[in-house]
């Protein structure tokens, strides 16, 4: 997803107030690649995830007219049920409120935006990276304290801290506290054990032959200084899409002291295997326990993760988390900084 940024100008109350009161929304949209027969479905953007409302998609187009605004956040999805496997997201998040929403397919984003309504539009402008009078998203936030400040607070889990992030929450009113994205965030980082600024949580991985190794058993070998602990899993396109640059960097300052330590995330182990061995990832690579799923590993939620891939860049000399989520250019530099470039 990108990195989205958003704002709002209404409070939590106003934006339930005026749908509970008989407001009227209607969301419509047109694309060639909407299929023709399917069911577009809204979707609440937050706890249950139910359906609020759905239309037959006819002429490469559909409209929904509701006044159930749910949690005040939707998604639409598409498919020929409402079952979670017929379904194929086809939106970002669309503020619900009273008026006219037009989805526009985003071909770059291959998603639908939503325009013309207060808060959609104002989600676009600065998604297009018009801040305004904000410096940055914790300014957003500070400046609302409503549904949409909550929203801003769950884009801000990818780069912020947990500590800057349980500052931030404290500000929201009671009146919130129980709102399901709130209590989704909430869960989350209670159940962290280490981010940003402070010191990294030991887990346990088995590596391809087999053998139990330890994330402190690479951070406390001799001669390393920093360690990259990187989450990721074969399945995943952006992840296989970072690995080169990793190997790169790897081979690039493994000398001076920079290390990896690779967790995976896979249920099949011949497909991590096999990634490992084709990519040159030759790195302490391990894979974790998750039954059910990534999110079913204790891992997951020791780290606060929300996706792959996942990274933290640890300080052998102190064991503390430095930086969180560096990526591409964003890690080279921030090695190049740390062990002075070639």
């Amino acid at each position: 997803m990108k990195n989205l940024v958003f704002v709002a100008v209404l409070g939590m109350a106003a934006l339930l107030f005026s749908c509970n009161s008989g407001g009227k929304y209607v969301i419509e949209g047109t694309d060639e690649s909407l299929e023709n027969g399917q069911w577009m479905f809204l979707m609440e953007g937050a706890g249950e995830y139910g359906v609020l409302d759905s239309a037959r998609i006819e002429n490469s187009a559909f409209r929904i007219e509701t006044d159930d605004c749910g949690c005040g956040l939707g998604l639409l999805y598409m498919g020929t049920s409402s079952t979670a496997n017929d379904l194929w997201q086809m939106s970002d998040v669309i503020f619900i409120e009273p008026g006219k929403v037009t989805a526009v397919y985003d071909a770059d984003y291959e998603m639908f935006i939503a325009h013309g309504t207060p808060l959609n539009d104002l989600f676009v402008r600065l998604a297009s990276g018009d801040m305004g009078e904000y410096e940055d998203k914790a300014d957003i936030v500070r400046g609302n304290l409503n549904l949409l400040g909550l929203t801003v607070m769950e884009t801000m889990m990818v780069d912020s801290s947990k500590p800057e992030m349980e500052a931030l929450m404290a500000l929201f009113p009671e009146s919130l506290k129980e709102h399901p994205l709130y209590l989704e965030i909430k869960e989350t980082l209670d159940a962290a054990k280490a981010d940003v600024g402070m010191p990294y949580w030991d887990i346990e991985g088995v590596d391809a032959q087999g053998n139990a190794i330890r994330l402190s058993d690479v951070v406390e070998r001799d001669g390393v200084r920093y360690v990259l602990l990187d989450m990721w899993a074969s399945w995943c396109l952006p992840c296989r899409e970072e690995i080169p640059h990793l190997v790169s960097q790897y081979a690039r300052f493994k000398e001076r002291g920079f290390e990896i330590y690779g967790m995976s995330f896979d249920a099949n182990r011949e497909s991590w295997r096999n990634a490992v061995e084709n990519f040159g990832m030759s790195w302490t690579n391990v894979v974790t326990e998750c039954p059910d799923g990534p999110r079913s590993s204790t891992v997951w939620a020791e780290y606060g993760m929300i996706g792959v891939p996942w990274n933290y860049l640890i300080d052998a000399s102190t064991g503390d988390i430095v930086a969180k989520n560096l990526h591409g250019d964003e890690l080279v530099a921030k090695l190049e900084s740390l062990f002075g470039m070639d």
